[in-house]
């Protein structure tokens, strides 16, 4: 055997001895102290020491950012457990029984590799926020209408092709997030969501929206950016505590708001659409309202779109209307970040702060 290969299998062998006495220690701190915390992320665990299912005493676990492949029931034992992290690992299955978990409040399972959730999650009678982004989910089991104490609901980047019906059932939903995966109708009844406050379908293919989005009294974000919209139902006018309004990269033809209903909408972003006439928005109406969080513009159109509206040139001017220059990809200062980072690299979006601190970089580079 060559020599250099023995001697980087024993320092392998030394540094997986030493992250496993590391790991143990840790475990037996938190068992001795009788800690209600432990944590154990990037610490290359493909399987969870039986010593950590015998800390029945455990309010929070984190184990994100391992290689955990599998979910066993042994979590069962942790009845004590309100948050869990196990994102970023490589999970694929997990067992029902790990749905016994009585008091479980937060459950991260994003960034991994699971393509089915059973449907005892519903036995999760206490959880508020649940992340099941970046996963292989196509759908999503019936069951999930049963979770009523659920708040925050991240799906995002799946391949989920249509939302189940149970989702309108979430009466305690605030954040809903479903953005970057394959859904064709929101025809789900929306009308019990009366606490939803931030709703984001970006990235997807919705052709149709269903009228009772004018039920969500309370939702202030709604974001369709890049879906297959051809019209708005007019219900949308009824969301009168509605700030933002994304409906950027869709086939919009005409845009009717009716902005004396919708008293607080103080951003609307409308750019690449199919837009004919302008004549029913009242633009100098919504530029002078007050801005919505730290951005200064009320409008967000393209340059084809700015030919159309000379008469509100001064608005422009003096930027209360943002024009995206839909030729050099570059979005007015302020809302890129507002744009997930999958969508700025579809598209090409140019940061116009980034290309500056780039341009101050070369030039330092230059002196040196």
């Amino acid at each position: 055997m060559n020599n250099q290969f023995i001697y980087f299998k024993n320092r392998l062998d030394s540094h997986s001895k030493k992250s496993m006495e590391d790991i143990s220690a840790k475990i037996e701190k938190a068992k001795t102290a009788q800690s209600k915390l432990l944590s154990l992320p990037k610490e290359g665990l493909s399987e969870i020491p039986n010593e950590v299912f015998e800390l029945t005493h455990l309010t929070n676990l984190n184990l994100r950012g391992n290689k955990i492949e599998y979910i066993s029931a042994e979590f069962s034992k942790l009845q004590n457990l309100k948050v869990l992290y196990l994102d970023g690992n490589q999970i694929q299955y997990i067992d029902p029984k790990f749905f016994d978990l009585q008091n479980i409040e937060v459950l991260n399972l994003d960034g991994n590799q699971i393509n089915f959730l059973p449907k005892e999650i519903e036995n999760l009678k206490k959880l508020k926020r649940l992340y099941i982004s970046e996963n292989r989910l196509k759908i999503l089991p019936k069951s999930i209408g049963k979770l009523i104490t659920l708040e925050h609901l991240f799906g995002h980047g799946n391949l989920i092709s249509e939302l189940p019906q149970e989702i309108g059932l979430l009466t305690s939903l605030k954040h809903l997030n479903f953005f970057n995966n394959e859904i064709k109708h929101l025809d789900i009844d929306l009308s019990k969501l009366e606490s939803l406050e931030y709703l984001q379908l970006g990235f997807n293919k919705i052709s149709k929206i269903s009228p009772s989005i004018g039920n969500l009294k309370d939702l202030e974000r709604l974001s369709f950016f890049d879906n297959q919209l051809s019209e708005l139902p007019n219900e949308i006018s009824r969301l009168e505590k509605l700030k933002l309004l994304n409906v950027s990269y869709n086939k919009l033809k005409t845009l009717r708001l009716d902005l004396d209903s919708m008293k607080n909408l103080a951003e609307l972003h409308i750019f690449k659409n199919d837009i004919a006439s302008f004549s029913s928005l009242d633009i100098p109406i919504l530029c002078s309202r007050p801005p919505y969080f730290s951005s200064r513009y009320r409008l967000l159109i393209d340059q084809n779109q700015e030919k159309q509206l000379e008469e509100v040139r001064e608005l422009i001017e003096t930027h209360k209307i943002g024009v995206v220059d839909l030729e050099t990809k570059k979005m007015p200062e302020r809302h890129y970040k507002q744009i997930p980072h999958e969508l700025s690299d579809k598209y090409g979006l140019i940061d116009p702060r980034m290309e500056r601190f780039y341009k101050r970089i070369r030039e330092q580079r230059k002196n040196l």
